[in-house]
């Protein structure tokens, strides 16, 4: 196999070599007069092509051999799963070697980040499927159990029945609710739920959806409120950004005080409007808000159970709104009170 002649490394040692075998004649030719030429140039030669070749072989190993032993030898380590091995070769190895070190290190940091997404999907199929499990778990055995004392003897008490049954009922709703939820998130998560995305009035939107909630808040002793301008068009899934709406109004009447209020303002924020939703309510410590939108993520379990949260809405919120290139922000105090806001494109 032909020496990569066009390499600068190589090429510098046969610049060597021949100026070693240059100056070795200049030697030849001056000492000619006083020594047998023949010789001195048998001597030259072989001094010239031991030297030469020692100091080639050097450079050889350098350059070449001693890299690719080292490149071969990490490459193996990697195959075998130690994708945390990388190369690294000395200032002497040759430019080929050394971009093939950066490219096979490149692929060992993708193999490092792809094996380690997997483990986090792994983990987070596992404690989705966990979860799913347990929320419908709930409320089936509490159908299967109100179910079973009518069965037992319990419908022939008219009063006792009648509250059984309410509560099968209402369960079932919460059941009916969960899957839903279940289905939606699974549709945004996997990009098959499709967006209509169009222009309309939000602030119309907001006061449709505050004369639809107004029952619901005053059932909770909670008064809601509306800070509008006359109109505000937008960009967007008239239908989702009301999804968004619904469950963000809901929680803050839900997790309110008896005298609270929830207030849904619309105002402009330079091109965009920002859409915030305020409540007086309980309010959520500081430790959990980086994780208040992960699915089934509660912070008060048995108080989300008893008002029939399924644990979904927020991270169904917060996929809706990045799908219209959204962030969500959330602040709150225990206490005090929560705040929720994002913006949407003026449309």
């Amino acid at each position: 196999m032909a020496l990569p002649t066009h390499r600068p490394d190589i090429q510098r040692m046969i610049t060597l070599h021949v100026a070693l075998m240059v100056c070795v004649s200049g030697c030849i030719i001056v000492a000619g007069p006083i020594f047998d030429v023949t010789i001195l140039a048998i001597m030259a030669a072989i001094v010239v092509s031991v030297v030469g070749l020692v100091t080639l072989r050097t450079r050889v190993s350098r350059a070449i051999a001693q890299p690719l032993a080292e490149i071969t030898s990490v490459t193996q380590a990697i195959a075998e799963g130690a994708v945390s091995g990388r190369i690294e070769l000395p200032q002497t190895a040759s430019s080929d070697a050394i971009h093939v070190a950066d490219a096979i290190n490149k692929l060992a940091s993708r193999a490092a980040q792809d094996i380690d997404d997997l483990r986090r999907l792994e983990r987070v199929r596992s404690e989705f499927i966990a979860n799913v499990s347990h929320e419908l778990r709930t409320p089936i055995f509490s159908v299967q159990g109100y179910l079973e004392t009518l069965l037992d003897g319990a419908a022939d008490d008219p009063a006792v029945s009648q509250q059984f049954l309410e509560k099968a009922y209402n369960n079932a709703l919460r059941l009916n609710v969960l899957l839903n939820d279940l289905i939606d998130i699974s549709r945004i998560e996997s990009g098959e739920l499709k967006f209509s995305f169009r222009s309309f009035d939000i602030a119309d939107l907001v006061r449709d959806l505050v004369e639809e909630l107004h029952i619901r808040a005053e059932q909770q002793q909670v008064e809601l409120h509306a800070t509008l301008p006359d109109e505000a068009y937008v960009y967007g899934d008239r239908e989702r950004i009301s999804q968004v709406l619904v469950n963000l109004v809901e929680n803050a009447i839900k997790y309110n005080v008896i005298n609270g209020r929830v207030d849904v303002i619309v105002e402009r924020n330079a091109d965009r409007w920002k859409i915030t939703v305020r409540d007086t309510g309980i309010g959520i410590p500081e430790e959990h808000l980086p994780r208040i939108f992960e699915r089934f993520y509660r912070v008060d379990k048995d108080r989300s159970r008893a008002v029939g949260g399924t644990g979904l809405g927020l991270a169904i919120v917060k996929h809706i709104c990045e799908a219209h290139r959204s962030s969500v922000a959330i602040t709150s105090t225990p206490n005090v009170g929560t705040t929720i806001s994002f913006a949407l494109t003026q449309g």
